[in-house]
């Protein structure tokens, strides 16, 4: 169909085979008896002048578009949606008619199977502002899954700020991807970030006696560490620390270069930030919270 794709989630300025799009109804046709269909909007060129369910056979059979499939494409849409037929034809009959194949629903503000409905600020579990623990507290500890103890309120009602006083956080480099096994063990990339570090402020460096390029020790509020080189910058607030993800190969200070079959270790082994973050889990992701943790940093 030589669809060209589009950048924009939602668009019904224009027809759906020039890249326009609705709002996909992927969360049923109604909660709580209000309709969570579009009323009065449609994309450009839709046959249907109203909101409307993904597309699957029964749809199209109810719109008396079935007869638009092939024979071929019949059999292969008998009893599946526009994301199980594999045969393309309930997706081409629906944009033939001007119609998304995932529907036609009003934008969701309110997310009813997220811990909150409508987000909200929660301090993180190590915080070094403990004024905000009141106003925006994290949820009670519970089960997960209905089975796994959870901790949120047992831990952050322990101020470790004091201990650890720098806020930890990490991120990407453009050089490195992911983990960094592959992008490290390209030798063009592995030149250009030859070494794990942490941003470091002047003044926080300063303080610890630490200068751009000496070995510290970055110690996570649950004791972990990790043995980097000190990047002293003012990219990063006086109190905050940064450190990227893409390395391994070094566990607390010690070189594991041996442990990798032979030709196997990439070009640059270093810490993992993660060792040095703490616990906490984003029950929305359900990922590991590892971008906002306490530190403290110390010259090696």
């Amino acid at each position: 169909m030589n669809h060209p794709g589009t950048p924009n989630l939602y668009d019904t300025s224009k027809h759906v085979k020039d890249g326009g799009l609705t709002f996909r109804a992927r969360f049923g046709v109604e909660r709580n008896g209000v309709n969570l269909l579009a009323e009065g909007s449609f994309g450009r060129g839709s046959e249907i002048k109203d909101g409307y369910p993904e597309f699957s056979d029964k749809v199209l059979k109810k719109l008396g578009w079935w007869n638009d499939l092939t024979p071929e494409e019949q059999g292969a849409a008998e009893g599946r949606n526009w994301k199980t037929d594999l045969s393309g034809g309930i997706q081409r009959v629906a944009i033939k008619h001007g119609c998304s194949p995932f529907g036609n629903a009003k934008a969701r503000a309110m997310v009813w199977t997220f811990p909150d409905p409508v987000p909200i600020h929660r301090e993180p579990l190590y915080t070094s502002r403990r004024d905000l623990v009141a106003k925006y507290p994290t949820y009670e500890d519970r089960k997960s899954f209905w089975r796994l103890p959870t901790r949120y309120q047992s831990i952050q009602a322990i101020d470790f700020s004091k201990d650890y006083p720098i806020i930890l956080t990490s991120g990407r480099l453009v050089e490195y991807e992911g983990g960094g096994d592959e992008s490290r063990s390209n030798r063009w990339l592995a030149e250009l970030q030859q070494e794990m570090f942490v941003e470091i402020h002047p003044r926080d460096a300063n303080n610890a006696g630490i200068k751009d390029g000496d070995d510290v020790w970055v110690e996570g509020a649950e004791a972990a560490k990790v043995k980097v080189k000190a990047m002293v910058t003012r990219r990063v607030d006086s109190g905050v620390a940064f450190m990227p993800f893409h390395f391994g190969g070094h566990f607390q200070g010690k070189d594991l270069r041996e442990k990798y079959p032979e030709g196997a270790d990439p070009y640059v082994l270093g810490e993992a930030a993660n060792t040095a973050f703490t616990y906490g889990y984003d029950s929305v992701t359900q990922m590991q919270e590892s971008k906002c943790s306490l530190c403290r940093i110390t010259k090696a």
